[in-house]
C-alpha cells in the first residue's frame, strides 16, 4: 500500500503463504497474542509483534531519582532481505536509543508515555516532560520521569537538551508560544513530532529553524493499552529514519498509518474523535439492556465485549486475513423475521448510520478550522 511505512518487529515470522494474502492491509491484528502485521514500504512482508514487557506501567515504576541511561547499546539491526525468495528478516525494536521529551503530557501525553513503557519501546529513564501545572508535574514524576517546568518559563530549554525526539502535546491554541520557546533551542538533530489536532506541518515547519524535521501525528486515547489507531505525516525535510521511528513508537501502542495530510481532518474525525462516539455507543446499549432487565454491571460487560468482538471480526473473520466488510458481518447475524433485524429496523428509523457520518465531518470540520 503506497505511503504506508513499516518496520520489521521483534519475534516470529509470519509464513510467506499468510503474507501474501495480506497485501492489501497496513493492519490485520490478534490481539489476544499481540501480534500486529503490516506490509513494508519496499514490498509486502509480515512480521509477528512480540514485545517484551517493561516495569513502567507495570506497577514496578521507578522514582524520579533513579539515574538516567541513556543510549545504551541497542543490538545491530538485521537488515531486510534482498528477494522475496528470501525469508523474512527480524529487526530488534525493543528499544529505541532515543531520548524523548514531551511538551504537555495530559490525558492523551501521559497515554503515550505509559504506553511506550509498557511496549518496552522506551523507558521511564528515557522520557521527560515539560508541563505547567504542579499537579501534572507531580503525577508525572510519580512515573519516575524526569518533569521540567513550564515550557515558557526555561522548561522548553531543559527538555530540548535532553531530548532527540520532542513531543508537542499542548493544546493546539497553545502551540505558537510554545514553539516560540522552543525554537532557540531546536538543533538539526532533533526531530519534532506534533500530536496537536488541526495544525498543518506548513505551519510547525514555519515557526520553527530552517530544515526542522518534522512529523505530525494523530493519536487516539486507546494508545494507553496498546489499541491506538494513529495516523502520521512526514514534514518536508523529515527522512526514511523519522518515519521508522514515528512508526517504531505509534505502532508500539496499536495501529499506525502514514497518509497524506490532506487526509489528517479525516482522520482527527475518525479515529481522534472515534472513541468517544464508541464509548457512548457501548453506555447506550448498556442503558438499553437495563431497560430490558439486566443488572447495570453486566449489562455494561456484555456491551463492551460485545463492541470490542465485533471490531475483531472484521480483522480477523476472514480466512484468508483480509478485512471484513462490517455490512456482511451484519447480514450474518440478522435472520428473517429475527431479533437482530427488528433492532436493526429502529437504528435505521432513529439515523443511527446519519448521525455517526455527521459526528465525524463535524469534527473533521473543526480540526480543518483549527490548522
Amino acid at each position: 500500500m503506497a505511503g504506508c511505512y513499516s518496520l520489521p518487529k521483534v519475534g516470529l515470522a509470519v509464513p510467506r503463504s499468510v503474507a501474501s494474502a495480506h497485501a492489501r492491509l497496513c493492519y490485520a491484528a490478534n490481539m489476544s497474542s499481540h501480534r500486529v502485521r503490516h506490509p513494508t514500504r519496499s514490498r509486502n512482508r509480515i512480521f509477528a509483534d512480540q514485545r517484551k514487557p517493561s516495569p513502567c506501567c507495570a506497577g514496578a515504576m521507578q522514582s524520579a531519582e533513579t539515574k538516567r541511561v541513556f543510549n545504551q547499546p541497542q543490538p545491530d539491526p538485521v537488515s531486510e532481505s534482498e528477494t522475496d525468495e528470501d525469508p523474512p528478516q527480524q529487526m530488534n525494536l525493543s528499544a529505541l536509543p532515543d531520548r524523548i521529551g514531551f511538551i504537555g503530557a495530559g490525558q492523551m501525553g501521559e497515554a503515550l508515555i505509559r504506553g511506550f513503557c509498557k511496549s518496552g519501546v522506551s523507558s521511564v529513564e528515557q522520557i521527560s516532560a515539560s508541563v505547567r501545572r504542579f499537579d501534572r508535574q507531580r503525577a508525572l514524576s510519580a512515573l519516575g520521569l524526569r518533569v521540567y517546568g513550564d515550557a515558557l518559563e526555561g522548561g522548553a530549554a531543559d527538555l530540548a537538551a535532553n531530548s532527540e525526539i520532542i513531543f508537542l502535546g499542548v493544546k493546539p491554541q497553545y502551540l505558537d508560544s510554545i514553539l516560540d520557546a522552543l525554537k532557540p533551542h531546536i538543533l538539526p538533530s532533533h526531530l519534532v513530532i506534533s500530536i496537536a489536532a488541526g495544525i498543518r506541518v506548513a505551519s510547525l515547519e514555519a515557526a520553527l529553524p530552517e530544515g526542522t524535521r518534522v512529523m505530525r501525528v494523530m493519536p487516539n486515547t486507546p494508545c494507553l493499552i496498546g489499541q491506538a489507531a494513529s495516523a502520521y505525516v512526514l514534514g518536508t525535510h523529515a527522512t526514511d529514519d523519522d518515519a521508522q521511528k514515528t512508526y517504531a513508537l505509534m505502532s508500539s501502542v496499536g495501529l499506525a498509518l502514514s497518509v497524506e495530510e490532506r487526509m489528517m481532518d479525516a482522520v482527527t474525525g475518525l479515529s481522534g474523535s472515534g472513541p468517544a462516539y464508541v464509548f457512548m455507543m457501548i453506555e447506550a446499549l448498556a442503558d438499553g439492556a437495563v431497560a430490558a432487565g439486566l443488572p447495570r454491571d453486566k449489562a455494561m460487560a456484555l456491551a463492551a465485549q460485545t463492541v470490542a468482538g465485533a471490531a475483531r471480526m472484521i480483522f480477523e473473520a476472514s480466512p484468508d486475513g483480509s478485512i471484513t466488510h462490517p455490512g456482511v458481518l451484519k447480514d450474518k447475524v440478522a435472520s428473517p423475521a429475527g431479533t437482530t433485524i427488528s433492532g436493526i429496523a429502529e437504528l435505521e428509523n432513529s439515523g443511527l448510520r446519519g448521525a455517526l457520518i455527521r459526528a465525524v465531518r463535524a469534527s473533521a470540520k473543526r480540526s480543518e478550522e483549527l490548522g
